[in-house]
């Protein structure tokens, strides 16, 4: 039959919200804030451990307050910004049966968090020690080795309503959510929820008495659920115990006492990795228990009627039995026990189960509301079929509630807006899953005015004049008293949104101040009205993205290639409307120099390609995009050219060094590689070449490497002769404008007034093999060339290899060193930006002319930023000179230097790389010294920008 609702009590029902349901309601009880008898805890605001605990001046640890409560008095703990108060707590004071000692979280709002305590090492986060007449509730316990709650030889102690999540330490054998020793008594453990994995949820140890287990969850124990050994009139009602691992509930070492109303699911699909196939029973009574206690209104739910039960129901006395009705059969227990059904979540029973108004109201320790709160309710969809006097409850911990239906028009509408704005809700809509009317709306519409309670007709109207956002609480009664909150938000919003704003490009660098090239730090500033923002992300322009808080952050991004990228920050308010920042960022390389220099020496046919692996080349290691070469041909068979490039792309119209017969030529060349690709060399000459390729230095985008510093360049020595086989030291780190921290320099060197054929060898001081190839030249020729010489000390040493002297020269046009302040290296597909043969680049056809300057601009095209450049990598050729002579390449707006960037003879192309410093105006001047017109071939290679270079 149906019975009546008793008028006793408020039940509170399960909302659904515009047809989608939630979850039955988490009722708080808590101590009254302005009651003299309560001391406060809280460790986010000004607090102290030897205070008064007043709400303005709270301990800031739950053991001050332990040290000190008296009889009567409430400790509230206030949530924590960041999660928990940690450190064990000890409790040693008492209360007294009219006057007991109470611990409670701080009430929360719907969907709030309550205050957590943190366990040290394996000490429990709050222990009971010889205690009497005290109750603890509304705390969230986070269990980190040991117990979470201990009560060791204590007397009246309650424990209700706490939470226990997850534990982070999960061992099997391991840490029992509630432990109660065997010098206790009087203790009841009741609604709590207690989270997967602790070994135990509630443990009763030999020699307790009178303790009560009631209307809480375990899930996924380890070695039992709620687990009660040698205990004399022990209590355990209405639990629920998910997926254990061992027995969900036992009674042994000759306990006695009673276990009604509870449910044990074997849900296979919770079990822990550690127990996929569990063969404990659900419930156990042991042998030397068996006389003593009774059980009744139990579920076992172990699989669907007709299927494979995938372990025992019961064990009584020594003896397993698969189903109720085997127990009931051979010992009379469980007379109106349950099984056949499956129950795979924790969530109310679902409308008409058997479990809904089955149990035993009388049942000893069966409380008046569930593990949320709500009272325990009589479903008129289903018949009665529990005992007692009063209403039915459901079987487990979780009780079946009357839902509401409340539309979304009877919500505020609308949600949002700008103040001032109107809300309207009608109340006329909602409705009851159990038939019941609804008889009243109640709104608070949390702005501090008012709250109206009106019954079901006209619209609820109300104007919000300031901007903020507001939780309103909705409360919905049926005439039997159910009810329930809803809290939606509204937001009154600013007459602008928030504006956004961005920087970017901040250095990034190791210890050693070298710059990873690659990696942007962006600065996001906390915005005006924060609170009023409901989303932001910054989008850094190579795919990727990151969300952020409304709180100041600076954003590391490390971009996966070089090139120019725009990273836009985007925020979006509670209303909808969305501004944004940009910040343009140039992703570029750090130069690694590589000593000694990996080389390789090979044969290429007339118009034939060579590859080279960048693991030959030395260039396979992380983000490294271009690799700085020389080049030294010999025993080529007719006059021509080598060309660099990238394999896999399209050979570019430009040239790294020229060669002829009979003569060795060098020249060095930065080509873009990637880590498993390879280089190609052509050779556009109609005879074969032998070439030797070095490895000088590598640039990396996500490497800490060094930075460059071009500079105006600076003679270290003039004209001096050397003899054959012999070598000048000099000391170029901390003098000449190189700081004492370079470890690698740019440099042009030139020899004159040569008496034999021969070459010069730049070496890092007194190092053996790891020296770079100067020019080359026969006797009488003037020739020059640009190497990077790496300088571990500060110092080189410049060898002449030939058998007669030569004079030589040395400028410095530039150094590499671990500083930020320097410029980073930007590859570019190469290209012939000047060619006065065809006018590319000078606007007109017509060859440099003897002591005239060409202007060339660099900046702005072929991949080269308009601005922020300091130097560009250049090859220069001069490819059939009628005299002889050099070119002399300069930054646009200074003075001339007396550098030789190109030296050239009659009819003998030559070729010669020039890092050179760029002007103001993005501009450079070649100077053609010489006495007869040239014409000039420029081919770019990259460009070195000041870092940051966003």
């Amino acid at each position: 039959m149906h019975r009546p609702r008793p008028a006793v009590g408020v039940s509170v029902a399960v909302l659904i919200v515009a047809g989608v349901m939630s979850g039955g309601g988490t009722g708080r009880a808590s101590a009254d804030p302005g009651s003299a008898g309560t001391l406060y805890v809280n460790h986010d605001v000004a607090c102290s451990d030897t205070g008064a605990g007043t709400p303005s001046a709270p301990f800031c640890t739950v053991q001050a307050a332990a040290d000190v409560v008296e009889p009567g008095q409430t400790v509230r703990i206030e949530p924590r910004d960041d999660w928990t108060y940690p450190g064990s707590v000890t409790l040693t004071r008492s209360g007294t049966k009219d006057a007991p000692i109470t611990f409670t979280g701080a009430p929360v709002s719907v969907g709030g968090s309550s205050a957590e305590l943190s366990s040290t090492g394996s000490a429990p986060a709050l222990t009971l020690k010889a205690v009497h007449d005290v109750r603890v509730e509304y705390l969230g316990v986070w269990y980190r080795g040991g117990d979470g709650v201990a009560v060791t030889g204590s007397e009246g102690v309650d424990l209700d309503r706490l939470s226990f999540p997850r534990p982070a330490v999960r061992a099997p054998g391991a840490g029992t959510a509630v432990t109660v020793d065997g010098a206790s008594s009087d203790v009841t453990v009741s609604r709590n929820w207690i989270g997967d994995g602790y070994a135990y949820g509630v443990r009763v140890e030999p020699g307790a008495a009178r303790v009560t287990a009631t209307t809480n969850v375990v899930t996924t124990p380890r070695l039992g659920g709620i687990a009660v050994t040698g205990t004399s009139d022990a209590n355990v009602t209405s639990n629920t115990v998910l997926a254990p691992c061992a027995p969900g509930i036992s009674l042994d070492g000759g306990s006695s006492g009673t276990v009604e109303n509870n449910v044990v699911a074997s849900t296979t699909a919770r079990q822990s990795d550690t127990c996929p196939a569990p063969t404990a029973p659900l419930y156990t009574v042991s042998a030397d228990s068996a006389a003593q206690v009774t059980a009744d209104y139990n579920v076992a739910a172990n699989g669907a009627p007709g299927g494979t039960r995938p372990r025992p129901e019961y064990s009584w006395d020594g003896t397993p039995y698969a189903t109720t009705a085997a127990l009931r059969d051979a010992t009379g227990q469980g007379a109106h026990d349950l099984d056949g059904l499956n129950m795979l979540s924790l969530t109310a029973p679902n409308e008409h189960s058997v479990l809904i108004d089955s149990a035993d109201a009388g049942a000893p320790g069966e409380l008046a509301s569930d593990v949320h709160g709500v009272p325990r309710a009589d479903d008129p969809l289903v018949a009665d079929t529990g005992t007692g006097e009063t209403t039915r409850p459901d079987r487990g911990a979780i009780e079946r509630q009357n839902t509401f239906t409340v539309p979304a028009d009877d919500m505020p509408s609308p949600s949002s807006g700008v103040a001032p704005f109107d809300v309207s809700l009608r109340t006329d809509d909602a409705t009851t899953s159990w038939g019941k009317p609804v008889t009243a709306y109640s709104v608070d519409f949390g702005d501090g005015s008012a709250p109206v309670t009106r019954a079901p007709g006209a619209p609820i109207t109300h104007t919000y004049a300031t901007p903020g956002t507001y939780r309103v609480t909705l409360t919905v009664t049926d005439t039997d008293g159910s009810s329930h909150i809803a809290q939606p938000r509204v937001v009154a919003g600013t007459t602008t949104p928030p504006a956004a704003s961005l920087s970017g490009g901040a250095v990034v660098s190791n210890a050693y101040g070298e710059v990873d090239a690659g990696d942007a730090r962006f600065t996001v500033p906390q915005p005006a009205d924060a609170w009023e923002i409901a989303q932001r992300f910054i989008t850094f322009g190579d795919g990727d993205s990151e969300g952020l808080p409304n709180t100041p952050q600076q954003v590391e991004h490390q971009y996966q290639a070089p090139g120019t990228y725009t990273a836009t920050l985007t925020q979006t308010d509670l209303i909808g409307r969305t501004t944004t920042a940009k910040v343009t960022f140039h992703a570029a390389d750090a130069f690694l120099p590589v000593t000694p220099p990996h080389d390789t020496k090979r044969t290429i046919a007339a118009h034939g390609v060579l590859k080279l692996s960048a693991a030959t080349l030395g260039a396979d290691s992380d983000g490294v995009d271009a690799a700085q070469l020389q080049i030294v041909t010999s025993a080529a068979k007719a006059s021509g050219s080598l060309t660099l490039y990238t394999d896999g792309t399209t050979r570019p119209g430009t040239s790294s060094i020229s060669f002829e017969p009979g003569r060795t030529a060098t020249d060095e060349a930065t080509v873009e590689v990637t880590p498993t690709g390879s280089v190609d060399i052509y050779n556009g000459s109609s005879g074969a070449v032998t070439v030797n390729v070095a490895t000088l230095g590598l640039q990396s985008h996500t490497q800490f490497g060094r930075t460059y510093h071009p500079v105006t360049p600076v003679r270290l020595l003039a004209t001096h002769p050397v003899a054959g086989g012999h070598s000048v030291m000099l000391t170029v780190a901390g003098a000449h404008g190189v700081s004492a921290d370079a470890n690698a320099v740019v440099l042009n060197v030139t020899s004159t007034t040569t008496k034999g054929s021969g070459s010069l060898t730049v070496s890092p001081a007194s190092t053996i093999n790891s020296g770079v190839t100067g020019p080359y030249w026969t006797t009488g020729q003037t020739a020059s060339a640009q190497v990077v010489v790496p300088m571990p000390d500060g110092k080189i040493e410049l060898h002449n290899t030939s058998r007669s002297s030569a004079n030589l020269i040395a400028d410095v046009v530039g150094w590499y060193g671990p500083t930020t302040s320097g410029s980073v290296f930007q590859p570019v597909t190469p290209a012939r930006i000047l060619n006065t043969h065809t006018g590319a680049g000078s606007g007109k056809i017509a060859k440099l002319g003897a002591h005239a300057t060409l202007k060339l601009k660099v900046t702005g095209a072929h991949g080269v930023p308009a601005s922020g450049v300091s130097a560009v990598d250049l090859n220069l050729t001069v490819p059939s000179p009628s005299g002889t002579g050099y070119l002399v390449a300069y930054a646009d707006g200074t003075s001339r230097p007396g550098v030789h960037s190109v030296d050239f003879t009659t009819k003998h192309a030559v070729a010669n790389r020039a890092l050179v410093k760029v002007g103001a105006d993005g501009e450079i001047d070649l100077y053609n010294a010489g006495s007869t017109s040239v014409d000039v071939y420029a081919d770019l290679l990259g460009d070195y920008g000041v870092h940051p270079v966003g």
